[in-house]
């Protein structure tokens, strides 16, 4: 059984406190008192005598704690013991391979493998573990992603961006438009959607939260000017409410309710195209999903491309647009 964030949080205390040569010996009590200073909470006296059984007695650390009956405090009978310092088995290593092997087929781009790749290197080198040059495994896992795409060169400057709240400017380019565009954006979130790289972001010059692919962002730059943050709620409904990337302007979240025929019915429940989805099943073997989402192009493209085995019952305005091309 794994080890609880907040389990730990108090193993991370206890360790630290045995550890203090300045005050030897905590008891109950002071390990009690420093939690309720650390974490906001006090945990009974119970639970970490608990807390120190299960360090002793765990395999991942077999700590070496002896209570003092003279001193009446614990104390560690190796003085350089420390969970911060437990080595990584053969297992750890393997799981931590086939970690990165699953980022390297997922992450999408040598940009991103690059930047999560080098992180668990260096793990793995703190323990002198190294990939060997002829260690080639079988492939397991194949995404889609093709390389030579663009956008992935400017990952690592979006992705800082984003995690520490610099404002950037870049040149965007529109497809549609055959046009470029100097805009300044602040950076909320790295998006994927069907394989391809977003940033979300609140733009400037639209005044609103935005969508920019990845491919079309040239020179970024981070900015030395206030970053202008938005509402929490608006930012995860931006983000999560929606089926794609870019919802349909003027749009807001709503029921949707559309009718699949009994070819692919069995597609939609083995993969809900959203969260929110819903069914009902009819007599005939077809189904009636709704979804509660934010319209979007990629929305109606999906139903567009099932063709006569799908039908838009509401709104109305939607069945209209995915009725137009077939």
């Amino acid at each position: 059984m794994g080890i609880s964030k907040s389990a730990y949080s108090r193993y991370r205390i206890i360790d630290k406190m045995l550890k203090n040569t300045f005050k030897p010996f905590p008891n109950l009590e002071d390990i009690q008192e420093a939690c309720e200073q650390k974490l906001d909470f006090s945990p009974s006296l119970d639970t970490l005598e608990k807390d120190i059984r299960n360090m002793k007695q765990s395999d991942v650390f077999e700590a070496p704690i002896v209570y003092c009956r003279k001193n009446k405090g614990y104390y560690y009978t190796n003085p350089n013991y420390s969970i911060n310092s437990i080595p990584l088995t053969d297992d750890d290593i393997l799981t931590i391979k086939e970690a990165l092997d699953l980022i390297k087929n997922l992450g999408g781009g040598n940009r991103v493998n690059e930047r999560f790749g080098d992180a668990i290197q260096k793990i793995l080198a703190a323990y002198k573990e190294e990939f060997p040059e002829g260690d080639v495994q079988r492939k397991i896992i194949q995404t889609d992603y093709i390389e030579g795409a663009k956008g992935y060169e400017n990952f690592n400057i979006l992705f800082e961006s984003c995690k520490n709240q610099y404002p950037i400017s870049f040149v965007h380019y529109s497809y549609s438009k055959r046009i470029f565009n100097a805009l300044i954006v602040h950076p909320i979130r790295l998006k994927e959607f069907d394989n391809k790289w977003y940033l979300i972001g609140y733009s400037e010059s639209h005044n609103t939260i935005r969508t920019f692919g990845l491919d079309r962002i040239y020179e970024p730059i981070q900015l030395k000017r206030k970053f202008i943050s938005c509402k929490e709620n608006k930012i995860e409904s931006y983000c999560n409410d929606i089926y794609g990337v870019y919802p349909i302007e003027n749009q807001e979240k709503q029921v949707i309710t559309f009718l699949t025929s009994i070819e692919i019915t069995n597609y939609f429940e083995a993969y809900p195209i959203h969260p929110s989805q819903k069914a009902e099943k009819n007599g005939s073997g077809s189904s009636y999903f709704t979804i509660n989402v934010v319209p979007s192009m990629e929305l109606i493209k999906l139903f567009r491309s099932y063709g006569k085995h799908l039908e838009v019952i509401n709104p109305n305005w939607l069945r209209q647009q995915t009725q137009s091309l077939k």
